[in-house]
């Protein structure tokens, strides 16, 4: 069975390394990316959110069964959570977009807590740039991380995932079992991976273990993202946010290397709504 490649942010990080395990096998898990203080934070800001959220999808069909009727899906989290912030501004992760998108040329995709609670079947595998049939082409068009805010294991449902799978051919092939790995990691932990990888959350079996995890990707800037954080990020809250995370989460215009201008407010940009 194959292995996701690990390395450990406490012993510095090698990476030329990381990347190479990036594009060879789609993805690699960074542990204590979170240190602990920041991690403790994290996981109080969205306590409440977890407990006064309900399982399941609000949606109808297909999304039902891939949203899971045992998992709990939280977005708008930049309103709640300072902690979120800072992680959303870690130049490391920032690295990440930098590479395979472009710098200064991506939004962040979704920030949402997805929260696996016990009974939960394995998800319905796929590949992330599937949201975007249309525009899927050779290099990236999407790349996410996903934090580790409990433990992830087998059991509870750590995310499967199968390594090199973003070289297959095919919009989405047919996935051997034995093609198949957990990601399974300690909370702090990240998991980073390809937009093109096929992968999808583990079944949780046991009877009182939640896991959470925050699902944070970004996406090209010519893309629609996932989220609408312009509905869900009151623009009062938009403000106070450092112009970094202002920029991920849209408050702004995109501006191409070459080509028009998109987003604008009366032709100007549209982060000087917030000066």
């Amino acid at each position: 069975m194959p292995e996701l490649q690990r390395f450990d942010a406490a012993q510095g990080l090698d990476w030329a390394a990381i990347w190479r395990a990036f594009d060879d096998d789609g993805g690699l898990i960074v542990e204590g990316f979170i240190e602990p203080q920041l991690l403790a934070r994290l996981q109080s800001e969205f306590a409440p959110l977890i407990a006064s959220h309900e399982p399941g999808s609000t949606t109808e069909g297909l999304w039902t069964e891939f949203h899971g009727e045992q998992t709990k899906r939280i977005t708008g989290l930049p309103k709640h959570s300072p902690a979120w912030i800072e992680l959303l501004c870690d130049p490391r992760y920032q690295s990440m977009g930098d590479r395979y998108l472009g710098a200064e040329d991506y939004w962040l995709n979704t920030g949402q807590l997805i929260c696996i609670g016990p009974g939960e079947s394995s998800q319905l595998l796929h590949r992330d740039e599937l949201n975007w049939p249309h525009a899927m082409r050779e290099k990236e068009i999407t790349v996410t991380a996903i934090f580790a805010l409990t433990e992830f294991t087998e059991a509870n449902g750590a995310t499967q995932i199968a390594p090199g799978s973003n070289h297959w051919e095919g919009t989405l092939p047919p996935v051997p079992p034995e093609t198949l790995c957990r990601a399974t990691m300690p909370a702090g932990a990240a998991l980073l991976y390809s937009g093109k990888v096929i992968h999808g959350g583990g079944a949780n079996v046991t009877n009182d273990q939640w896991r959470v995890g925050l699902h944070a990707g970004f996406c090209a800037g010519w893309l629609r993202a996932e989220e609408n954080f312009q509905l869900t990020v009151p623009i009062d809250v938009a403000r106070s946010l450092p112009d970094r995370a202002r920029y991920l989460l849209g408050f702004r215009s995109y501006h191409p290397e070459f080509g028009g201008r998109l987003g604008l407010v009366d032709y100007d940009d549209a982060a000087r709504l917030l000066d």
